[in-house]
């Protein structure tokens, strides 16, 4: 169960925003604004509010150092789209890990469809087929699966009481926020976001956790307000057994099309997919 509970802390993403002062100018930066951030909060906060859709690139790198010595390293590429009412999306990418005793490099496809029209459709690789599964779940719950945020809105809210803790930067075109995290002050932060975006986690058992080396930082349009990036650095250590398992992931998402994404099953995947009940 902690490893599980380890593994699942992977695919956290947050969406984070600050307060203070008017933002301080990069080097080369004449297009100089003077809101503050607590304006640059709600102005991408009311903007997130507006949007019904968007698509997303996704990359992570992780390292996972285990109690017995041994290493798994892990990639992800992902593209995704996303329509939040009705609920619709695709993703589709590449998980690839390290085998820790023969060094070897596993790929593993991940392909995913549904619409409110056509219903729920995923990729399995080892059958080489696609799958139509009951379309009862949610948008959130599908996308953190991936790793991926979909409500950036309910990000926002979240972090909303650890604004003081936000440096505020801008260049000509974007603000930049960023959060330099760890210890226990902001243990409550990471408990929230997993109640958040993973419903069913053991929640009890981030007592066992630290959190160190931890960093968000997002950059903000400066005319849209629409959140364009989203870095998240961050090294989880846990007990396990008697001895220590440690992640260090690096994640990097990229948002645009906002309010601009149609999701279109293709067409051989509805003719040929089998039908699954549950």
């Amino acid at each position: 169960m902690k490893k599980k509970m380890l593994l699942a802390l992977t695919g956290v993403a947050v969406v984070a925003a600050g307060c203070g002062t008017t933002a301080t100018p990069k080097d080369n930066t004449t297009d100089k604004s003077d809101l503050s951030l607590e304006e640059v909060f709600a102005k991408s906060n009311e903007r997130q509010s507006e949007i019904k859709s968007f698509n997303a690139t996704m990359t992570m790198t992780q390292a996972m150092e285990l109690g017995d010595g041994s290493t798994i390293d892990t990639s992800a590429n992902m593209k995704m789209g996303a329509v939040l009412e009705p609920v619709q999306f695709f993703i589709d990418g590449t998980i690839s890990m390290t085998e820790p005793v023969s060094n070897d490099k596993i790929d593993m496809p991940m392909k995913m469809y549904m619409t409110a029209d056509d219903g729920f459709y995923m990729y399995e690789s080892t059958a080489d087929a696609w799958f139509k599964l009951p379309q009862d779940a949610t948008l959130d719950e599908m996308l953190s699966q991936a790793g991926v945020q979909a409500n950036a809105a309910d990000q926002l809210k979240l972090l909303e009481k650890f604004a003081d803790d936000f440096t505020f930067e801008q260049t000509n075109t974007d603000y930049i926020l960023t959060l330099k995290a760890s210890g226990d002050k902001f243990k409550q932060l990471i408990e929230e976001q997993i109640a958040l975006t993973m419903p069913d986690a053991p929640i009890d058992q981030l007592e066992e956790l630290s959190f160190d080396d931890t960093s968000y930082q997002l950059t903000i349009d400066k005319k849209t307000y629409d959140m364009k990036e989203l870095k998240l650095d961050m090294i989880i250590s846990m007990e396990i057994e008697g001895t220590t398992a440690k992640i260090d992931q690096k994640t990097t998402t990229t948002y645009d099309d906002f309010n601009n994404t149609t999701i279109t099953i293709p067409q051989d995947v509805l003719d040929n997919a089998q039908e699954i009940n549950y």
